[in-house]
């Protein structure tokens, strides 16, 4: 059966995610794999964004794409957290809360048994690295696309193997500070192991050869 699912989060009034409201199940099909690809988008866009990327990468595969708890008013889009009006001790409890969240909904007798790979760009990015160190062992791997990264102080639970994970960067983002890279493979490298590549005269972007890349690595993780 496959599983292709769109799903949103919606916030309480103190900012904490409420329970995620199911959006999309589009009808089921023949599934080819074994693995579940959880994914976030980036600031400003919805869960759309990531369906897209995923079938440049892996078509036919079964995913939750979720869309992110905050609207933009006036500019459209959805994002995970307001980097720009917040610290990052309140970024990284969003996102450990909302994580937690998403845990939760993973945890069903539908899904038992299958490889989850968490996939996030930007923000989104940064809350996969932040899921992914919460929860370490619900996941096999993460795909983390040009993340941000606010870890007030960094934290991960101890896991019982460590995690693979691809984190790509293009050799002309500037939208993610150098410090924010630095420290995000710093953090990765106390619990997972990473393959990290960068692309020559990509910005804050995704590009075909990372796609490339992504593909492979996913093909390379471990059978169940």
């Amino acid at each position: 059966m496959r599983l292709n699912m769109l799903t949103r989060l919606t916030m309480e009034s103190a900012g904490s995610p409420a329970e995620p409201i199911t959006g999309q199940i589009l009808p089921p099909d023949t599934a080819t794999s074994d693995i579940v690809y959880v994914m976030f988008h980036g600031y400003g866009n919805d869960e759309h964004e990531m369906v897209r990327i995923i079938d440049a990468v892996d078509p036919s595969s079964d995913y939750i794409s979720v869309q992110g708890p905050i609207h933009r008013q006036y500019l459209g889009g959805h994002a995970w957290y307001d980097s720009a009006g917040w610290d990052n001790a309140r970024i990284q409890s969003q996102c450990s809360a909302i994580g937690d969240q998403i845990v939760s909904m993973l945890d069903s007798s539908a899904l038992k048994g299958r490889r989850k790979v968490l996939v996030g760009f930007s923000q989104g990015g940064y809350l996969s690295y932040r899921i992914l160190a919460d929860h370490p062992d619900t996941f096999a791997a993460a795909v983390l696309l040009a993340p941000s990264f606010h870890d007030e102080q960094p934290r991960f639970a101890e896991p019982t193997r460590r995690p693979k994970v691809f984190l790509g960067y293009g050799s002309l983002d500037r939208q993610i500070p150098e410090e924010q890279k630095t420290s995000i493979r710093a953090a990765l490298a106390a619990f997972a192991t990473v393959e990290e590549r960068a692309y020559l005269g990509m910005r804050h972007d995704v590009c075909d050869a990372e796609l490339t890349d992504v593909h492979r690595f996913l093909q390379s993780l471990p059978r169940i």
